[in-house]
């Protein structure tokens, strides 16, 4: 039974603890960066510097949804706001719809809601790979504690790079209270998941070598988190720099 526990703990703390406090600590800032941003140029400039962003947002929760057999009602990667309607706010949208019944699909739903989290840090990775590869060489040798390599940089692909970002840091993270109720609704499922793989683990193996396997398994995705919450504080400087000037 000992075991067990310890095996669940190291679920919890590496599949659990470590992503939702790392995601919630670059989903706030981001939520900052979307307000001052308005507050800098108003309510349509968070679509002209976080439009790219709120695409890739809405096509994470769209690419999750289908991915877990959820049925798309439908759906808006970027939607221009009506200004004389209250009521019309979201800069877009996937509406979709699961069987009650069915286990699979409702664990789903928390992994829906938190997509964009994972989606956005994925792109962030992969347009610094790509862009400007020096920067990501040396965000590695950082982690390896390794000899820092020389950076060489192209204005126009550093330019490039800034704006896309910074676009994807002002619209993509910010997770909304629909995104965390949708992923309410499958907590009790994915935490009857946990306890069951526990208890199957426990047969085979021990808790340390389950914590040092998923250790070693999600430290690549977790030095991407900080990345991208690297990237958020980045922004959160410059607009705040902004904010008071203006």
């Amino acid at each position: 039974m000992n075991n067990y526990f310890r095996i669940l703990g190291a679920l919890a703390l590496f599949l659990v603890l470590i992503p939702v406090l790392l995601g919630t600590i670059t989903v706030l800032i981001s939520r900052r960066n979307k307000v001052l941003t308005v507050v800098i140029g108003g309510f349509y400039a968070q679509i002209i510097l976080g439009g790219i962003g709120v695409i890739i947002h809405e096509l994470s929760h769209l690419l999750m949804a289908l991915l877990f057999g959820h049925q798309i009602v439908s759906f808006r990667l970027l939607h221009i706001p009506n200004p004389s309607n209250p009521g019309d706010n979201a800069l877009g949208y996937v509406n979709h719809a699961w069987n009650e019944h069915s286990f699979y699909q409702r664990v789903g739903n928390v992994f829906i809601g938190i997509a964009p989290v994972v989606g956005c840090t994925l792109a962030i990775i992969g347009l610094t790979q790509w862009l400007v590869p020096g920067i990501f060489e040396l965000w590695q040798a950082v982690i390896a504690q390794t000899e820092i390599p020389q950076i060489q940089l192209t204005a126009g692909r550093l330019i490039l790079w800034l704006i896309l970002i910074a676009n994807i840091a002002i619209g993509g993270f910010d997770l909304s209270n629909a995104d965390l109720e949708n992923s309410a609704t499958g907590l009790m499922m994915l935490l009857a998941v946990f306890l069951i793989t526990a208890l199957i683990l426990s047969q085979f193996t021990t808790g340390p070598l389950v914590a040092q396997t998923l250790q070693n398994w999600l430290a690549p995705f977790y030095w991407s988190m900080i990345f991208a919450l690297l990237i958020n504080l980045l922004m959160l400087g410059i607009l705040s720099l902004l904010s008071r000037l203006g």
